[in-house]
């Protein structure tokens, strides 16, 4: 008697496990070099110790605060760190764009923040309705991004980070995602990336 063994076949990866619908926003690096940013420099930046980092106007750092990360008129990458005695405090990164709270650094059209609770940091997510974008480097996005950020939000919200600028997310504004639309979110089991370091 001959007995033949049947496997189930085997798959590159699992099927997105849908988490449900959620609302979408965008963030962005802001660039002090900007006409929006010009004016006299009567805000201080200063780093946990309260060491100055620079002088800016205070538009640039109120928009520091909210967007997270910016580039100084000097080429360096600034981000918000947290606040301390009633004061905002910031730092410099070598990340390009800045970091995110999981250490990894900010990457356009990849990373997002969340809310731990509605999608686990470090997961990889798949967002049917952005796959096909055109990007700025001609390619198409694929749908997936990286839980790699905690946002100032609560429940089903997905903030994506687009590079530098407002204007940074039109390859989603295109698509006729703009802001505060809905998309439907998935998780990639088995493909957790909450391990990047600056």
């Amino acid at each position: 008697m001959i007995t033949v063994a049947i496997t189930a076949p085997a798959f590159a990866e699992e099927s997105p496990k849908k988490v449900g619908k959620a609302l979408v926003t965008y963030y962005w690096l802001i660039d002090e070099t900007s006409s929006r940013y010009h004016g006299k420099r009567s805000a201080v930046l200063r780093d946990v110790r309260g060491k100055t980092i620079a002088s800016t106007t205070p538009r640039f750092k109120r928009d520091l605060v909210m967007e997270g990360s910016g580039w100084l008129r000097d080429g360096r990458t600034v981000m918000f760190d947290r606040r301390k005695d009633g004061e905002s405090r910031f730092r410099i990164t070598k990340a390009k764009y800045g970091l995110t709270i999981t250490g990894c650094p900010l990457d356009p059209y990849r990373s997002i923040a969340v809310d731990p609770k509605f999608v686990k940091p470090g997961s990889t997510i798949y967002i049917p309705q952005l796959k096909g974008a055109k990007l700025p480097d001609g390619t198409e996005h694929d749908g997936k991004f990286i839980a790699s950020d905690r946002g100032h939000f609560h429940g089903a919200h997905i903030d994506i980070f687009t590079g530098v600028g407002p204007h940074a997310s039109r390859p989603f504004t295109r698509k006729g995602i703009a802001s505060r639309s809905h998309v439907t979110v998935y998780v990639i089991p088995n493909q957790d990336r909450g391990d990047c370091k600056e």
